[in-house]
């Protein structure tokens, strides 16, 4: 089977079966090449890709691209505060959540696990105040899951006590 090549400037694409070669948006004027040919050839110059080119459309007149959307450049960033620079890193709760997660309340400790993770790289980020939410989070959701695991083990001890007793 025949493997194209496709070239858009400087940038070869493929390998690329004839029906795989349909998709892209290829022209009379686009360099292909497959193993066999010499030399990197205008489509339109292939006798096997008459077909294909057949169903494309023309090129884009010239005028078209001033209808483009321009790009927009990426926000300006809000230079961080010195006072914010200064802060110290919130504690993350990673340690406590895993321990947590493996010996008290899987479900709930995952999530302390997840917020634990999201201060690090907010506070690596400049994200003072985000990282400090997840802090928080991490917190609450690993002390959920200490004394709900705390009080799950209890309730059991109970229950087995009344059962050793009956």
């Amino acid at each position: 089977m025949k493997k194209y090549f496709y070239s858009e400037g400087s940038i070869k694409h493929g390998p690329y079966t004839f029906s795989e070669l349909q998709e892209k948006n290829i022209t009379a004027s686009t360099l292909i090449w497959y193993d066999g040919l010499e030399n990197w050839t205008a489509a339109g110059e292939l006798e096997e890709l008459a077909e294909l080119l057949a169903s494309t459309p023309p090129p884009i007149p010239e005028a078209a691209p001033a209808t483009a959307p321009e790009p927009q450049a990426p926000p300006k960033r809000e230079p961080v505060p010195e006072e914010e620079r200064m802060r110290p890193r919130p504690k993350n709760w990673l340690t406590e959540s895993i321990l947590v997660t493996i010996f008290c309340c899987v479900p709930f400790g995952i999530a302390g696990i997840v917020y634990a993770a999201k201060v690090d790289s907010m506070y690596n980020n400049g994200d003072y105040r985000g990282a400090e939410l997840a802090s928080a989070d991490a917190k609450k959701w690993t002390m959920v899951s200490f004394w709900l695991g705390i009080g799950i083990g209890v309730l059991y001890f109970v229950i087995g006590v009344m059962g050793g007793m009956a």
